[in-house]
């Protein structure tokens, strides 16, 4: 990231949104979106801001296929996630890439997070963090009504409201405003942090960055945004 205060999410702030946040563009499908999650967690027990999750659909159309299709790749995006990150897939997941038969779709998981952000705005966050670590971790399949409720009630969600919403005609609109919406804010690659104050948006990760050097842009945008 050659310019960390350059910013990548066109457009202003909602007005009912609180004074300070951070903007997380994710998919619960990426690999590098998993590697990112230690770095969340820790920026997060540092400064326990609101996370506007943003959805721009990582794998939609015609990227829609088994996932045999995408194991050479994904094995190679984790030799390198490895080296970068320290953090590699769960054997859940391994036997999942081995088997290859599921297909991978990002628009099941990306309307389970527009489901919880509509129940409880406050889990949204979770809901994501909990799906993508499922799914590299223990090889969830995120298309799977059952195991997106057993997510949806370890974050606290009441299962049964989840449910019934997330296999609703509702549901499927909403979830493509939703990637309408991270797309109309230049949300294309992942992970994506941008912190935003007022109508200010400032980047602080655009792709795997250390917690270090996320807090240090964080810092320095609080204090530019304050000025």
């Amino acid at each position: 990231m050659t310019d960390p205060f350059a910013d990548p999410l066109a457009g202003a702030a909602d007005d009912e949104a609180p004074l300070e946040e951070l903007w997380y563009g994710m998919d619960p499908l990426c690999g590098w979106c998993f590697a990112f999650r230690p770095v969340m967690a820790g920026l997060l027990a540092a400064e326990p801001l609101p996370v506007r999750v943003l959805t721009g659909g990582l794998v939609l159309g015609e990227r829609v296929q088994p996932i045999a299709a995408l194991r050479d790749y994904i094995r190679a995006g984790f030799a390198r996630i490895r080296e970068l990150a320290g953090v590699d897939m769960g054997p859940g997941f391994a036997t999942l890439l081995d088997e290859g038969t599921w297909t991978s779709d990002s628009e099941p998981p990306c309307r389970a997070i527009a489901v919880a952000e509509s129940l409880d705005a406050s889990r949204t966050y979770a809901m994501a963090d909990a799906l993508c670590g499922g799914f590299y971790e223990r090889g969830l399949r995120l298309d799977d009504t059952s195991a997106l409720r057993d997510v949806a009630e370890s974050v606290g969600l009441d299962g049964e409201s989840f449910v019934l919403r997330h296999t609703s005609d509702e549901a499927k609109a909403l979830v493509q405003v939703r990637f309408d919406e991270a797309q109309a804010l230049g949300v294309t690659s992942y992970p994506l942090l941008a912190y935003r104050r007022g109508d200010t948006v400032v980047a602080l990760a655009q792709g795997w960055t250390p917690l270090a050097t996320v807090r240090a842009r964080l810092d320095a945008a609080r204090a530019r945004a304050i000025g």
